[in-house]
């Protein structure tokens, strides 16, 4: 870059980065529908995506699901669900000068599982919660934040879909957003 000035140099860098991450977005959201659903261990897919999400002062994540659950799923489908809905509670899920609590759990019966992310924010508001999935829509919090392309939460319910699941969005009681993926146990 030929700008002398180093602090314009630094927020042409990250503008590029936040075009970058929006185009991304933009891919995720085409990607074609077929995938090929293997047996994973949903805790250690869980444990790999929180490594990327190390600053404490940002997010803290407790990972409550027990070792022996399995699910169908394809490895980076799933993955990526997991980033998004933690990146979410990082972004909106924690009340104002405070790192996001967030709580996964999973419980296994019959041929499914209930895998739970919920964060301890503010929540959304109700006449919003069905909208939180469509694209390119940012809920009030979102949009005076925003750096990314409003699409989220529609890759989410896109790629549960397209492993076999559902996606299901509900204020926690207590406070907070609570997002619950139906999925199909391996076992």
């Amino acid at each position: 870059m030929s700008v002398m000035d180093e602090q314009a140099r630094q927020y042409m860098a990250q503008d590029i980065d936040q075009l970058d991450a929006i185009i991304n977005k933009f891919m995720d959201y085409a990607r074609p529908s077929e995938l090929v659903l293997h047996a994973l261990p949903l805790c250690e897919l869980i444990e790999r995506e929180v490594q990327g999400f190390r600053d404490p002062s940002q997010i803290r994540i407790h990972n409550h699901v027990s070792r022996s659950i399995m699910v169908w799923a394809d490895d980076v489908e799933l993955g990526r669900v997991i980033t998004n809905l933690l990146e979410n509670s990082r972004r909106y899920g924690h009340a104002q000068d405070e790192a996001a609590e967030v709580e996964i759990s999973a419980e296994a019966f019959g041929a499914e599982v209930l895998l739970r992310v919920r964060d301890h924010g503010p929540g959304v508001p109700p006449d919003k919660l069905s909208k939180l999935t469509t694209p390119f829509f940012r809920g009030d919090a979102a949009r005076t934040a925003a750096t990314g392309a409003g699409l989220g939460l529609a890759i989410v319910e896109k790629s549960v879909a397209r492993i076999g699941g559902e996606l299901h969005i509900n204020n926690a009681d207590g406070g907070g957003l609570i997002t619950s993926l139906r999925l199909r146990r391996a076992q």
